[in-house]
């Protein structure tokens, strides 16, 4: 009996379009800031005066992910303001960000749990590296040389 190339085709197509559905799902839901590591140095780093500094480290924000066919959705939610990007991966976008500035923007998907996050702004670069495993989510923020970590739990 002679193999159908296009079963074949099929198969792998399938295949790549469950994965695909599937890839981010350790992203989606919600997620609240368990615990900050240096975070006030990469805002005062950032140019952040230090009055709108102590309010944002004083926050928990929660931040929900979700996905609708190329596009995720991250949604920032604080006492102190709500932030939402709309994003395809590997494409730049024009963001607003929580503390005011106005910049470039691109994420990656590195892998089905990490996600590589930059913000192009004329006075500095910041890069968020968020990774997933289990039910913690791993933010790194760098700026320059100064770098936080935000943990985040699964809600």
């Amino acid at each position: 009996m002679m193999s159908n190339p296009m079963f074949n085709v099929s198969t792998t197509v399938t295949d790549c379009l469950n994965r695909k559905s599937t890839t981010m799902s350790a992203f989606l839901g919600s997620w609240k800031l368990k615990s900050s590591d240096n975070f006030d140095a990469v805002l005062q780093k950032l140019g952040v005066n230090v009055v709108k500094r102590k309010l944002i480290t004083s926050t928990k924000p929660e931040v929900t992910f979700t996905m609708e066919g190329d596009k995720m959705t991250m949604k920032t939610c604080s006492a102190l303001k709500t932030t939402t990007i709309t994003f395809e991966f590997g494409k730049e976008f024009d963001e607003h960000t929580a503390d005011d500035r106005d910049v470039k923007s691109t994420v990656t998907k590195e892998s089905d749990n990490k996600l590589v996050h930059v913000q192009k702004h004329p006075d500095s670069v910041t890069t968020t590296v968020r990774e997933v495993s289990g039910d913690t989510m791993t933010a790194t923020v760098t700026v320059g040389d100064v770098k936080a970590v935000n943990t985040y739990q699964k809600m």
